[in-house]
């Protein structure tokens, strides 16, 4: 009989064991899985800000080049008009909008189209030069477009 009850104090005890082995590997599992979402969600953060500030510059470069006439803004933003069409490009609360209208319309700052988040929006002529200067997420990116 003591040979009987030493074996089953034995698989208990190893029994315990594994699961206690289980147990460390499922606790080791999940702090591995919060480490890399919390590593995936400042990666996303950080190449959304940056893509951000990148497709806003492009967009707004391309706008300029492509403008029959540019009037800039007292807010950083442009009227631009092309084809018998004005567009307005501006920044506010934290998004960068536009709204088309016909040319000799009235063209305010209201209701337009979110374009993409940012921060802040300058655009400014120096020597035959505009200026983009866009900031996202605490990134600043700057670029130089040619008039026309």
């Amino acid at each position: 009989m003591k040979y009987h009850s030493d074996r089953t104090l034995a698989d208990t005890a190893s029994a315990i064991c594994s699961m206690l082995l289980f147990v460390l590997f499922a606790v080791c599992m999940l702090i591995a899985i919060a480490v890399a979402a919390e590593t995936y969600g400042r990666i996303k953060t950080g190449y959304q800000q940056s893509f951000g500030s990148a497709a806003s510059i492009k967009y707004v470069s391309n706008k300029l080049r492509s403008a029959d006439d540019v009037t800039l803004l007292e807010n950083g933003g442009a009227a631009i008009s092309s084809d018998g069409m004005v567009c307005v490009i501006w920044c506010s609360d934290g998004s960068l909008f536009e709204k088309y209208a016909m040319a000799g319309d009235e063209v305010t700052a209201d209701d337009g189209d979110s374009i993409s988040s940012i921060d802040m929006l300058d655009i400014t002529e120096h020597d035959g030069l505009y200026e983009i200067t866009v900031s996202a997420g605490g990134q600043t990116s700057s670029a130089l477009v040619r008039k026309g």
